[in-house]
């Protein structure tokens, strides 16, 4: 019974490198939190760059057969026809024609975990410590009685 005692800290030791990894180890719901908060940020990115495409898709189709279209866009970058003349208003600014946004980049962030190596040798304190304390209270016991 005396040896069955010193066993209870292996058990505090491993309940406690579980619990910690499964909350803040690399593979923990801490981490998890993490790479889901960048997967959303990466959706959101991707969900812009497709409205994008396909607003430049229309834009496309609407240069390769409108010829109206065609007229516009040449207009604004300064080009008319023969018989069309222009005239410049100064003080006025130019008309520029929108560009479309390309998107941005979302770059991932290092995810802030703590090491497996570190939750052992916490655990490993954690065991030895408490089985140093329960031979303590054994020896201070053997002393009594003796």
């Amino acid at each position: 019974m005396r040896v069955l005692k010193y066993f209870s800290a292996i058990w505090v030791a491993l309940l406690f490198y579980s619990v910690s990894s499964i909350l803040v180890g690399a593979m923990g719901l801490d981490a998890y939190k993490q790479l889901n908060e960048q997967r959303i940020k990466q959706i959101e990115n991707l969900t812009k760059l497709k409205s994008t495409n396909e607003e430049l898709l229309g834009l496309r189709e609407a240069l390769n057969y409108d010829y109206d279209t065609i007229a516009v866009y040449a207009r604004a970058l300064g080009f008319g026809t023969s018989d069309e003349r222009f005239i410049k208003i100064v003080g006025v600014d130019e008309k520029q024609t929108k560009i479309p946004d390309a998107g941005e980049i979302v770059n991932t962030t290092a995810l802030k975990y703590v090491e497996d190596k570190t939750l052992r040798i916490i655990s490993i304190v954690i065991a030895l410590s408490m089985a140093g304390c329960i031979a303590i209270v054994d020896v201070l016991q053997f002393i009594r009685n003796a």
